[in-house]
């Protein structure tokens, strides 16, 4: 288990809950490229864990290295995403307030301003859950299903339920949830004064901003340092 990544796991916890994006549930994992495993927190609300609650997970959902704590009960969506998506290493699950609106309505999440060009391609809402949990991602088929929903995009809504936003590296899917959440927020606050005018159909545009400014190391990495340092005891 990486002990690097183990520590900014922990910070990514953290950041998460000090932006009120997870509260009590929610959570958040990365890929350990050395081992292909996961690491995620024992089943801890976000704001309180600690290096000592990181758990090691195969992407079956054994937990390794002989230990008996319980992972959350949905690590299937971490799990699921990873095993589908070979340029993901970081997932976060959340239930963040702006979000929940697009989650329980027709209406679809679509950029609001120029960051939010990160969704351009379109947030898929998933709604086909197995009846047993009810409204909750828990069996390895739902995490098939689920992960065949998302494709290619970097969210995904969970109908009743919350989001789902993945990255290529911790950092990245950090600030890939910060600016969905906001965006949601800001399309909301726009779709009270009226129709919404900004247009993201040009898709070099949309293309060159993503990948050419929004996740470059140099803006990716300021923004997590922005919000790592906002932490109270940083």
């Amino acid at each position: 288990m990486s002990q690097s990544l183990t520590e900014q796991l922990v910070t990514a916890n953290r950041i998460v809950a000090n932006e009120g994006i997870i509260s009590g549930f929610g959570h958040v994992s990365v890929r350990d490229p050395d081992s292909d495993t996961v690491l995620i927190s024992q089943s801890r609300s976000p704001a309180f864990v600690t290096k000592d609650d990181i758990l090691e997970l195969s992407l079956d959902g054994e937990v390794l290295r002989g230990d008996d704590r319980s992972p959350y009960l949905e690590n299937v969506i971490h799990r699921a995403i990873y095993r589908a998506r070979p340029d993901v290493n970081a997932v976060v699950h959340h239930h963040a307030a702006p979000i929940i609106p697009f989650a329980v309505t027709d209406v679809n999440i679509r950029p609001a301003y120029h960051l939010g060009m990160l969704f351009h391609d379109g947030v898929p809402k998933f709604d086909d859950y197995d009846p047993d949990y009810g409204w909750l991602v828990v069996t390895e088929d739902e995490g098939a299903r689920m992960a065949e929903n998302l494709g290619d995009h970097r969210a995904q809504l969970l109908v009743g339920h919350g989001a789902n936003n993945v990255g290529s590296s911790l950092k990245e899917a950090l600030v890939t949830t910060y600016h969905f959440v906001t965006n949601a927020q800001y399309q909301l606050s726009a779709m009270g004064l009226g129709e919404l005018t900004f247009a993201a159909d040009d898709e070099e545009m949309a293309r060159s901003t993503v990948e050419d400014v929004m996740l470059s190391d140099l803006v990716v990495d300021r923004l997590w340092n922005y919000l790592r340092d906002r932490l109270p005891d940083s």
